[in-house]
């Protein structure tokens, strides 16, 4: 239990970091991307403007994404990007 609330602490402390950060540098919300597979960037997924899962995300992360990717073999996270690039 204490894993879990010191885990949850630190996803809460990384998206005010990622929030404070956008403020900073006049980026809002909705031009953020993020990427992920895991349970641990859910809330990151949501929070952004577009949350994109890893082909091999757990169905949980796949049901809070905007979008699904090929997985890290294939270079899912290459084809998310290269728009942008």
């Amino acid at each position: 239990a204490a894993a879990g609330a010191a885990l949850l602490a630190l996803i809460v402390c990384l998206l005010l970091l990622l929030g404070s950060a956008c403020d900073h540098l006049g980026i809002a919300q909705s031009d953020v991307l993020a990427v992920g597979d895991g349970n641990n960037d859910i809330e990151m997924l949501t929070w952004a403007g577009r949350g994109v899962a890893m082909g091999q995300a757990l169905d949980e992360v796949i049901a809070v994404a905007d979008d699904v990717t090929g997985s890290i073999d294939d270079d899912g996270v290459v084809d998310v990007l290269r728009p942008y690039l």
